[in-house]
Order: structure tokens, then sequence, then C-alpha cells
């Protein structure tokens, strides 16, 4: 088995995995049945987290030979043998569900030695590194899917102490993981309790309560939203004039009158009826007011094409960061915002800032931020916004169309006070992000020191042994005779040879036939 094995404590002995299973068996091949028994198949998408969900299980019709042959035991270990993962191939998890389940060719049904082997402890060695690297080595990659043999399952190295101290150590494990298990729990409801309090963070700054008091000791002195978005409205009929009359002048013409003028079309204002009251220096308008749709040159690149013209510029999509290419569209901060339905409702920002050289595909929508609001301002208040309505898409998920984007109303506070928000968002969010990482990284230690556990596990060091206890090789002794036993017992009993004796009958030859039938 390898120089690379580690030394046991007294009483432990090395052993093949082969020595310790009853039997090996591959799993079900068939997908549909015409007749037979409803029976739920085991699948993987039903070991979720090292145990099994009967979550939607599928149903096959199973004949009675097949049901003998593939329905799953109480206590009986399953090992996958064949998945995408390289991190999943070849891990075990123990069958107890109460339900009869049968199981597919993704897995290898494993019978171990009842009574004389601990199916609790092989689960948890099969988690360890030594076995993972093992299995790691001697697997087989072909077409993105990672398969194992049941040759290579069956010369894993196994590590085994006595009968009595597989059921202590096992029992120290499972008290220990218990305690992990319930640091984690209470690890991941801080921080769903952070994402709660990030959303209420970006409520608070878009509502204007985050800045109450800020905005009661300067009033007087901020220019109000409404003043400032008159501004910006003619400082862009401004421009947009300047344009058009010089388009004219290179074409040659001279305009007779201002009717030209006429062709300017106003950002569209909300409809504030139904709108709740905003504090004292804010006001409705639109985003299509405050900022500039881009999606006209946005262009989505494939991924054969991108591979192709792959360079250091940032490509961006509803997942953010998608990959880089060799040229830009954008450079300058921007504002993307998700418009796949995927996306809305899941507990990430629904925008998100860029900036400097980019290109952006048509999963997001881009938006540069006019004059009128600051573009950290318009990122996060488009983080917590909760846009409606939103329209199918062909791909049955729906969509926030550009229309709906620029057309929903939204909260223009004052200038000034748009800046000192972002202060106190990012004052916040920074809080958040220092206790997110802490609690991250606490998270990956509960995994190391889960591993540890396994390592002092294994190696004998997490319980004490036993000097009364049965050693490893009388253990193996038993086993062995425990399996030739029952291979004795699976073998059809022979039939006797001996035949009663019985008067012998004559040979009729062709000829005395034919003297016969003469007479």
């Amino acid at each position: 088995m390898g120089e690379e094995l580690y030394e046991l404590p007294k009483g432990w002995v090395w052993v093949k995995f082969e020595q310790l299973v009853q039997e090996f068996q591959n799993g079900l091949s068939k997908r549909k049945g015409l007749q037979g028994n409803p029976t739920h198949v085991l699948r993987l998408a039903n070991i979720v987290n090292g145990k099994i969900t009967p979550n939607e299980p599928r149903d096959i019709l199973l004949t009675d030979e097949e049901l003998e042959k593939y329905l799953l035991k109480v206590n009986e270990l399953i090992c996958i043998r064949v998945n995408g993962s390289d991190n999943l191939v070849g891990r075990v998890v123990i069958f107890n569900e109460k339900e009869p389940w049968a199981f597919c060719d993704h897995f290898i049904k494993i019978s171990l030695i009842a009574g004389l082997v601990s199916v609790s402890y092989i689960s948890y060695l099969f988690n360890t590194k030594i076995i993972r690297n093992y299995i790691s080595l001697n697997k087989v990659s072909s077409a993105g899917q990672n398969t194992v043999s049941q040759t290579t399952i069956s010369a894993v190295p196994i590590p085994l102490p006595p009968l009595a101290e597989q059921h202590r150590i096992v029992t120290k494990i499972e008290e220990l993981f218990t305690q992990l298990d319930a640091g984690v729990e209470l690890l991941k409801k801080v921080k769903a309790k952070l994402k709660r309090y990030r959303q209420a963070v970006l409520k608070a700054a878009v509502e204007g309560n985050l800045t109450k008091e800020w905005r009661e000791a300067n009033q007087g002195e901020l220019e109000p939203a409404s003043v400032l978005l008159e501004r910006i409205f003619k400082q862009r009929r401004e421009k947009w004039e300047a344009e058009q009359l010089a388009k004219m002048k290179a074409q040659g013409k001279t305009p007779k009158d201002d009717s030209w003028k006429l062709k300017y079309k106003e950002p569209v204002a909300p409809d504030t009826s139904d709108l709740s009251e905003l504090p004292d220096g804010w006001i409705w308008g639109t985003i299509a007011q405050v900022a500039e749709c881009l999606d006209y040159m946005r262009e989505p690149v494939s991924k054969d094409e991108r591979a192709k013209r792959i360079g250091n510029v940032p490509y961006y999509g509803a997942n953010g960061l998608v990959g880089y290419i060799d040229e830009y569209i954008f450079d300058e901060p921007l504002v993307l915002v998700v418009e796949d339905e995927t996306f809305i409702g899941r507990q990430i920002p629904f925008s998100y800032k860029i900036t400097g050289k980019s290109w952006v595909n048509n999963h997001a929508h881009v938006l540069r931020a006019t004059q009128a609001v600051d573009t950290d301002f318009l990122n996060y208040s488009l983080a917590y916004y909760p846009f409606t309505p939103l329209t199918q898409g062909t791909t049955g998920r729906r969509k926030l169309t550009q229309i709906a984007l620029i057309s929903a109303p939204y909260r223009l506070p004052p200038l000034e006070e748009q800046k000192y928000i972002v202060e106190e968002v990012e004052r916040h969010l920074s809080v958040i992000d220092k206790l997110e990482k802490t609690i991250d990284t606490n998270i990956k230690r509960a995994e190391r020191l889960r591993q540890t556990i396994l390592k002092q596990a294994f190696e004998g060091k997490l319980v004490p042994q036993d000097p009364n206890d049965e050693p490893a090789e009388k253990l193996l002794e038993r086993i062995k005779a425990e399996k030739a036993n029952r291979e004795a017992d699976k073998k059809p009993k022979r039939q006797s040879t001996i035949k009663s004796k019985q008067p012998r009958k004559s040979k009729t030859t062709a000829t005395q036939l034919e003297l016969k039938l003469d007479d």
C-alpha cells in the first residue's frame, strides 16, 4: 500500500479496504421501466453535504429481480462512483432511509461485514485527506467526469483499530463535530443578520433616515434637488441644441426658425400621486432624468470569441466580472444594473459600479450618472431599489427592460447630501464587510479543525487506547472467517450424483426393428 503510510498505534493494522468488505456492487443503469414496482432511485442530486436528501425523488419501475439486486439496506455504504467534481467522486454516505430505495450506476454499493466493522468509522475515514488524495491519484477523468472503479476503492488503505476503539473514535468525532456544527450554524445566522443589516443601511440611505440629523444641522444651506434638476435639464437642452446646430452647419444648412427645437424630448417625469412623502429638499424624479442609459453601446461577446480576444480589459455581465478581452467600449465610472430575474431578490447588489476601461454584455443595463447625481449614490440607491414590473423573457425568466428601468421613480436628494450619504453608507458597510470576513475566516477555520479532528482520530490520537481491546489482527482474522462463511452460504448446494439402480433397458438396433416389422 506504499511507504507513505504513517505508523499506527499498537493494536492497529493497515489493511486494504476489500478485506473489510463483503460485497461491492455497481448501480442500476436502467433509466425507464415499462412494468414492475415503482421505486425511488438514488441519484447524485440526492446527495447534499455528505447526506442523503429524499427531496424530489425520482421513481422507476423495477422488476422483482432488480429490486432484490439493487435495493439498498440500512447501514450500507454508498460510494460516489462518477461525478464532475474531483472533490465529490469517491466520497461515501451511509444509507439510513426508512423507505425503500434502489441506486443508479453513479454509485457503488459497499456492504461491510456487519458487526465487525463500524460503518460510521469507515464513512468518516473516507473524508480524510489521506483517503481523498489516494482516490484523486487513482481516479480516471473522461469527458469532464471523474470516475473511480471498484478496483480503486478495493485497494484504499485503511487504518484498522480494535472494534471497541472504532466505536469510541466515532463517538468522540460526533461529539466534537456537533460542537463545531453548532458554532458554524451560529456564524451563518450572524452572517444572515449582517446581510439584512446591509439592506437596512441602504434602505435608510435612500429614504433619508440615515442623514436625518445631518440634514437638520445643515438646513437652509443645501441647494434643493428640484433646483439642481432644473439646472441640469437646462444644461442638457443647451448641449443638445449646440450639437444639432453643429450638425446642420456641417451639412451647410441654416435653420429658418426655432421649430427644430421642438424635436427635443425632455425625460418623462414620474407620476407622484401614489408615491411617499420625501424629506425636505428631496424630489421624486426618474432614472432617465438623472442618468443616461448607454445600452446601445454594449455588445455581447461569445465565449469562443472572447477566447480569441483575450487581454486585460474586464468584461462584465449579470454575474459581475465574466472574463477579459483585448479592447474596450467604456472608459469611465458607470453603474451596471442586473436585468435577469435569476439575480433579482438574491442577497447580492442589484447594481454594481465599474471604473476604467471595460466591456459590458447584454445582461446588464449601463447607466452614466449626470451632474444631478453622484455615481456612488446612484449605485447604492439602485442596489436597494425593488424594481417592478418585470416582463417575461424568451428564456422563461422575467427581465427588467430598459423602459422599466429608466421610467422607474427615483428619490433624488440634494447633491451635497448625496455625497454625505455615500460616506455614511461606506462607513457602515466597511464594518459589515470586516465582520463578514471574520465570520468567513472562522467558518474556514472550523473546516480545518474538522480535518484536524479526523487526522488525529485515524492516527490513534483522538481517544486513548485500551490494552484490553481485542487487537485488530485478531479482529481481521474473525472478519476473514466471517467472509468465508458468508461466501459459503451463498454457493448453491451440490446435488447428489448417486442414482438409484433401475433395470437395464436393452438397446434395439435398426436391423432388429426391421425384423420385427417383417414379422
